[in-house]
């Protein structure tokens, strides 16, 4: 005689919830990855630095008073203000990616473990 698998309420929410977490561990997982890259091999900010510099390329016109090694400066504070936000950035995706992982995980396991040890199909 063929077996036939009734599938009630509980099951049902099982498998579903061990799908949504399941889900949110692969999120993580490639999210935490990213991260890891992007700590590694940071975007260049060099466009960035071209972008400014033609900014405050205009300044000396403007303001006849403003030196060129203001200019610098300030072209140079706006780099180290965007590299550490970038870093800041990067830190705090890790952090989040390590957060959906350790939430998401010990929420799998149990229902996963409670679909194996489950009662048998009769």
């Amino acid at each position: 005689m063929a077996e036939t698998s009734r599938w009630n309420i509980r099951q049902v929410y099982l498998y579903l919830v061990c799908f949504a977490t399941l889900m949110m561990l692969i999120v993580g997982s490639v999210q935490l990855i990213m991260s890891f890259v992007d700590i590694l091999y940071p975007e260049p900010l060099y466009p960035l630095a071209i972008e400014t510099k033609m900014r405050y390329a205009e300044t000396p016109q403007k303001d006849p008073n403003i030196s060129q090694e203001e200019i610098d400066r300030q072209v140079e504070l706006e780099r180290q203000h965007r590299e550490l936000s970038m870093k800041r950035s990067n830190i705090r995706r890790v952090i989040n990616s390590t957060a959906l992982i350790l939430v998401s995980l010990p929420f799998y396991l149990y229902h996963w473990r409670k679909i194996q040890h489950g009662e048998p199909q009769s």
